[in-house]
């Protein structure tokens, strides 16, 4: 894996900054698949990034409906969350794979949930919280492409 970015060490308050970072370097096309635990901030970079974009609508997590549709302009960004998901074939299911192939940027939450249909060549985002004794909340962000 090739690492394009990595920020070492961002709070909260800096999520902006690191949105405009993360949308210089992100392809228009393609599928970014976003690892993390629960509550270290994949959907609200998500919506960061999808305001850095220009994004006019009200970004939400896609957590029920598995696939949320946003246009910027020209630019289309699915957003999908495979939290609830069962099984490989509900995302079938629901279409989630032909969004892989679709001429947008599809941004996928839990991806795990899939890791046997994602696409070979894709975006990989880990994003990992420092916590320390200390009781820090920054996060660790690291892009790479397959």
């Amino acid at each position: 894996m090739e690492v394009i970015l990595e920020i070492e060490k961002y709070e909260l308050g800096e999520l902006g900054d690191v949105a405009r970072e993360l949308a210089g370097v992100l392809p228009e096309v393609g599928v970014l698949a976003v690892h993390g635990e629960m509550g270290v901030g994949k959907t609200t970079l998500v919506k960061e990034l999808c305001r850095e974009f220009g994004v006019v609508d009200e970004v939400s997590s896609p957590t029920f409906g598995l696939v949320n549709v946003y246009k910027a302009g020209e630019r289309v960004i699915n957003h999908v969350d495979l939290y609830r998901l069962k099984n490989a074939e509900e995302a079938e299911t629901a279409g989630v794979f032909e969004l892989f192939y679709s001429n947008a940027l599809t941004i996928v939450e839990w991806p795990e949930r899939i890791a046997d249909e994602l696409p070979l060549e894709m975006m990989l985002l880990k994003i990992d919280l420092c916590e320390n004794f200390n009781h820090d909340s920054s996060r660790r962000l690291v892009l790479s492409r397959t």
